[in-house]
């Protein structure tokens, strides 16, 4: 993701994703990539899917500034409301959408 290419960011993920990481904000850290990376490709309901997957990995972590951030604007682009989930989560955190 640093370097850009959202594409290769997938690819990476997708192999780690496979392995066991056994320290939970290690594993939300990489789910909130993914997330991040889904987003910049316009694909909401994978990202969305990938913040409920951090959550559950790490709570406390999609709480962080930043993921509200990502949350408020991911909500905000959902402008036909087609993915609830992702609306209860922004007012679960308290960020607009």
């Amino acid at each position: 993701m640093a370097l850009g290419d959202v594409g290769l960011a997938l690819q990476a993920a997708h192999l780690l994703m496979r392995r066991r990481i056994p320290v939970p904000e290690r594993r939300a850290a990489l789910w909130l990539e993914v997330a991040r990376a889904y987003s910049r490709q316009g694909r909401l309901a994978e990202g969305h899917r990938a913040l409920c997957v951090a959550e559950t990995c790490a709570a406390q972590d999609v709480r962080r500034p930043a993921v509200r951030d990502l949350v408020a604007e991911m909500a905000a682009r959902d402008r036909r409301r087609t993915l609830p989930g992702l609306h209860r989560l922004s007012r679960r955190l308290g960020v607009p959408a």
